[in-house]
């Protein structure tokens, strides 16, 4: 069998592809894109479709439909990402799949790399849908290779939740090392795919009738373990386990019973249960939301357990952030009065600050060469300028020196409906919606045929470096490059601008003349009515990647 170093992302994707996956699909964003990434590097072409599509919800129901053909697929983004691809999901579980169907989802504990602290356990059990959490790199590749599995045995997408910490764990991983492909017959043998508003309470009262054999299924799972110690206990869920046990192993702590929780969704009752019997206080250690923790204290009311449940509901943990080895040391003090001795130097622990997102622009970036041209010809009283709306991507940067000119950025795509909504409430300055080209393909341009369709008074400046460069210049439907670097034709953002009315447009190079740059902004920017400046130019970070 062989062994690889591997880390949390690289093992499942390891473990998707010896389980036969034959369409990938995702949407870059720490900490799930390693996941893909790792993929493409070990599979071929003729194995595994991959792509980083256009956005979460595309990614989503492509995979659904490879499912659909009977063949296993398996999507990953991050947990706002998520939000994104609810739509399809709230259906998918109610239709069904039929070749397995495995989504990466990467929470981010802490908001390291995240405009919000979201904990995506709440939707997947809105989904009602199975979830299980990895504690290691090994945990991750064996987790993968079930995933699939369990998807095809209750004909269910199947979620793996991963966080900042567990992707980027490192351990040696102990492999089958071979592929095995897997086909559950084609679209037109399995079954009908129609869900239609006749069929809903009947298809949702079968996915209820699930659970209870998804719970059984879980009850014997090796992905949950039990150490039985004393009247004391600590139940830590996915990863936060592994901090939990090399915390206790360490620093002591022997007489703790502890309860390692893979399988989150459905809970396993009867586990957990037969765990709280034994014990008269227990600490929940989880991230983000209490959501065990809540379960665990109703289990105990329901069956009469005399067994006290503290965590973040009882102020023990902190309520958001990733816990660190000294939130459950104090809490395991106040909480359960046990010690835990401090020789042992901890991990580095807090937030990193703001990074990447804090240094200014280089020189060498198509923005700040297009914003050096247009912060010649813009009011220099601060009152008589532009309110710029920002987006994801590199150019929140632009809130740095030296051009300081982002007014306000939220959610990615929110710009132009934004810029729209604050011109319609009669602003009387230009508004400006600064978007970048992966995030107009993602969301943004169905704000923009809004915009047209208004009327908006606004200026929408498209900053096009033809790739998702905040993420790593990872490729998008612009991109003339797929996510293996093989060459092709770009979907084109100037014709898409085209077919769509405005009063003015201007495409220019980034990297062109200045005066030709400060002319379009000027133009646009004094223009009455819906204007686009399209600027293009690479991102100096994207490297050859075609073959």
């Amino acid at each position: 069998m062989p062994t690889y170093q591997l880390t949390g992302d690289e093992a499942l994707a390891q473990g998707a592809w010896e389980a036969g996956v034959c369409l990938a699909t995702g949407y870059p964003g720490s900490p799930s894109t390693r996941f893909l990434e790792h993929l493409v590097e070990i599979s071929e072409e003729k194995d595994v479709y991959a792509e980083w599509s256009a956005n979460e919800k595309v990614a989503f129901e492509m995979a659904l439909g490879a499912s659909m053909g009977g063949k296993r697929a398996a999507v990953c983004f991050k947990s706002v990402g998520l939000n994104v691809a609810m739509d399809p999901l709230m259906v998918a579980n109610l239709g069904g799949v039929a070749g397995g169907m495995v989504v990466i989802l990467g929470d981010d504990p802490g908001a390291w790399g995240s405009q919000n602290e979201q904990d995506g356990r709440l939707l997947i059990r809105a989904a009602e849908v199975p979830l299980l959490e990895y504690g290691s790199p090994q945990e991750a590749y064996d987790m993968a290779r079930y995933a699939f599995i369990l998807s095809e045995k209750f004909r269910l997408p199947v979620f793996i939740r991963e966080t900042r910490a567990s992707s980027c764990e490192r351990g040696m991983v102990q492999t089958e090392g071979e592929r095995t492909e897997i086909s559950k017959g084609s679209f037109s043998e399995l079954k009908s795919w129609k869900i239609l508003p006749l069929r809903p309470t009947e298809k949702h009262a079968e996915l209820h009738g699930k659970r209870p054999q998804i719970v059984a299924e879980f009850s014997r799972s090796p992905f949950n373990r039990m150490i039985p110690r004393g009247p004391k206990g600590i139940l830590a869920v996915g990863y936060v386990a592994a901090k939990v046990l090399r915390l206790l192993k360490e620093k002591g702590g022997e007489e703790l019973s502890v309860f390692k929780l893979g399988t989150v969704y459905p809970p396993p009752e009867e586990e957990l249960i037969r765990f709280l019997s034994g014990l008269e206080a227990v600490l929940v250690a989880e991230e983000i939301q209490p959501l065990i923790e809540q379960y665990l204290r109703s289990l105990a009311h329901l069956h009469n357990l005399r067994v006290r449940v503290y965590g973040k509901d009882t102020g023990h943990l902190p309520p958001s952030g990733e816990l660190f080895p000294s939130h459950l040391v104090s809490a395991l003090k106040q909480s359960l009065g046990v010690e835990i001795l401090p020789e042992v130097s901890w991990e580095k622990e807090g937030f990193p600050g703001m990074g990447v997102v804090s240094l200014p622009l280089p020189a060498q970036c198509p923005f700040y060469q297009a914003f050096e041209a247009f912060f010649a010809v813009l009011p220099k009283d601060p009152k008589e300028r532009p309110i710029f709306v920002g987006d994801d991507g590199c150019l929140i940067r632009l809130m740095n020196e030296p051009f300081q000119v982002l007014d306000c950025k939220f959610c990615m795509g929110a710009s132009i409906g934004m810029a729209s909504g604050l011109a319609w409430a009669g602003e009387q300055r230009r508004i400006v919606a600064l978007i970048g080209d992966s995030t107009f393909f993602h969301t943004g341009f169905a704000a923009y045929v809004n915009a047209a369709a208004s009327g908006a008074r606004i200026m929408i400046v498209i900053l096009d470096n033809r790739s998702t460069a905040m993420t790593g210049c990872q490729s998008n439907p612009g991109s003339d490059f797929t996510i293996r670097g093989q060459r092709r034709e770009g979907i084109k953002i100037e014709s898409i601008l085209r077919s769509v009315g405005f009063k003015t447009l201007r495409a220019v190079e980034a990297f062109g003349e200045k005066r030709i740059l400060s002319s379009a902004f000027k133009e646009c920017l004094e223009s009455d009515g819906l204007s686009i400046l399209l600027v293009s130019g690479p991102c100096p970070n994207l490297t050859e990647r075609v073959c």
